[in-house]
């Protein structure tokens, strides 16, 4: 059986050629500096470029790495995944490989949970450095979240976890998986840290619109019924108006007299509704789909090859 470690680091990796040597390489050098015993274990997710070949150069020439080809691009947070459940440190980090988040910011992560009585601990920018629309994006997102859990949209892709924690959400290997809305489900005792965030060193964020809208509505699927809540809501909220409009309008032919003309209106309250009884199908759909999928045990991923 493999000798429990002090610390994982855990590294997601998609497109980081041109960055991910330089990361490991400071965490190493920071890691191995200290008196802790560590492994850091790097999960290329289906990169497009030459990240693994450069991962397999990293593993020859460190000791203390292991690392994980996936078999296709599963996403940042089943990748993730994957290396929690090869991870064996008493304390798991998570960084990105973009050098966004500075390697010796690691110990002041680990240093804080270990001394505190949380569960995790969460870096937080002390400087916002995204683009103007994904910052919008990402507020709205948050919003949402704490419609139902005020806890929810606290944190980001660096964080300090302890292993009771993972051992828990690891158990967890469906499709639908997010790790900060597992967090939630198993514990409240979650602290912050900020610290100073950088750019990207990457060329292309591995997130494009599409990919941070998907991944919004997926997290809304596996976090709350919101969706449905909201569908309940607005047929109700519609039924009450077409019943008003509709006795006003019979009141007026019947009392008044009053012929009551609008072929126009006619039809565009047909589109209306039935626009927004297509809308509400979608939404069950969805939930109808993803339950159908979690019933067949989708995999969260598949490891191609391993080092």
């Amino acid at each position: 059986m493999e000798e429990e470690k002090e610390i994982s680091v855990v590294i997601p990796v998609y497109n980081s050629g041109s960055c991910i040597k330089q990361l490991v390489k400071q965490i190493y050098e920071l890691l191995n500096s200290q008196e802790h015993t560590f492994e850091i274990i790097l999960v290329d997710d289906a990169s497009k470029d030459d990240s693994w070949s450069i991962i397999k150069e990293i593993c020859i020439q460190l000791k203390h790495v292991k690392a994980f080809s996936l078999s296709k691009n599963f996403g940042q947070h089943k990748a993730t995944l994957c290396g929690f459940c090869n991870a064996n440190g008493r304390y798991i980090i998570t960084i990105d490989d973009d050098l966004e988040h500075q390697p010796n910011d690691i110990l002041k992560l680990y240093s804080q949970l270990k001394d505190s009585q949380s569960d995790v601990v969460y870096a937080i920018p002390r400087n916002i450095r995204k683009s103007f629309f994904r910052t919008l994006a990402t507020k709205l997102y948050k919003f949402i979240s704490k419609v139902e859990n005020p806890y929810a949209g606290v944190g980001s892709s660096f964080r300090a976890l302890k292993k009771d924690l993972v051992s828990k959400i690891v158990t967890h290997q469906n499709h639908l998986f997010f790790i900060d809305e597992l967090i939630l489900w198993y514990t409240a005792s979650i602290d912050i840290c900020p610290l100073d965030f950088y750019p990207s060193q990457k060329k292309n964020s591995g997130y494009s619109f599409l990919k941070l809208f998907s991944l919004s509505s997926d997290v809304l699927m596996i976090s709350t019924t919101m969706p449905l809540k909201l569908v309940k809501t607005i047929g109700l909220s519609m039924s009450s108006v077409s019943f008003f409009i509709g006795a006003f309008y019979l009141f007026k032919k019947i009392v008044h007299k009053t012929p009551v003309a609008g072929y126009t209106s006619i039809i565009v309250s047909i589109l209306f509704s039935a626009g927004l009884i297509l809308l509400c199908i979608g939404i069950i759909g969805e939930y109808l789909g993803n339950v159908l999928m979690m019933q067949n045990n989708k995999p969260a991923f598949y490891i191609k090859e391993k080092i």
